[in-house]
């Protein structure tokens, strides 16, 4: 009955369609403290009016990525950028893809360590990795810290959480935190906090989890270290973003709440 209840509230919500397919699929484990279902209940902040909206119809969606990451994108995106799998362990967009009315997606990868520094700072990604490994903290904590990285942007002008951070783990107990924000940026120069030039407003929503990665550059390389006990991996933080301009409707933010949904690192 509990597991109802909780399929109902997901269907009320932003991420229905990839709710229901994914559940179907039991993709999602539950887990203490841990919602059950993908990917998000909105029960806070300017979102929650949706939950009595309807929702649009599914739109035609196609798994992009590969081994290492998949994400279920809609046919009307056009990708830039795509790559299936990691042999040079850095900061990287993985996926970048744009869609008519100015949406964009894009799937970041930031390995931790020196090369996380300009966009956390070593207490933050400390923090990070307890939660995702070790279940230590809770999900507005991993929300703080990413909205905290985006404000230090250069151009930003403001950063206004939407909504609560919802917490998911997948089959595998990988935890993964579903989050949502409103963007201000300044193209120009800001002074006191305010834009002397041109500024744009968008809504994303985001889906965060981490992971460790090999820093072998070939599988023979792999395969040779592995004979003599040797293992080289890095912790990597994955963070996919859908975004639009603020005065998109609701069906394109249910859009994009599923689109973040569907996020899945193996």
């Amino acid at each position: 009955m509990g597991s109802l209840r909780g399929l109902l509230l997901i269907c009320a919500g932003l991420v229905c369609t990839a709710a229901v397919r994914l559940a179907s699929a039991g993709k999602w484990a539950d887990a203490s403290g841990v919602s059950p279902l993908p990917r998000r209940v909105v029960v806070a902040g300017g979102a929650a009016a949706l939950l009595r909206l309807p929702r649009p119809a599914a739109a035609a969606v196609r798994a992009r990525g590969g081994v290492q990451w998949t994400v279920a994108l809609p046919e009307k995106f056009s990708v830039s950028r795509q790559l299936e799998s990691i042999v040079r362990v850095r900061v990287e967009q993985v996926l970048v893809a744009e869609a008519p009315g100015g949406l964009q997606c894009k799937l970041l990868l930031i390995p931790f360590g020196q090369q996380a520094a300009g966009s956390f700072d070593s207490e933050e990604q400390l923090s990070l990795a307890r939660y995702f490994f070790d279940g230590q903290g809770n999900p507005s904590d991993v929300q703080r810290s990413l909205l905290n990285s985006v404000s230090r942007s250069p151009g930003v002008v403001s950063c206004t959480q939407r909504g609560e951070a919802t917490a998911m783990m997948d089959s595998a107990h990988r935890r993964y935190v579903t989050y949502g924000y409103e963007l201000e940026r300044c193209i120009g120069e800001v002074y006191d906090g305010e834009c002397l030039g041109t500024s744009s407003k968008r809504i994303t929503y985001a889906t965060v989890t981490m992971s460790s990665v090999s820093q072998f550059r070939t599988n023979t390389e792999r395969e040779r270290m592995a004979e003599q006990g040797r293992v080289r991996e890095v912790n990597v933080l994955w963070l996919l973003t859908a975004s639009a301009p603020d005065n998109a409707g609701v069906d394109v933010q249910q859009n994009l709440a599923a689109i973040v949904a569907s996020l899945q690192v193996p």
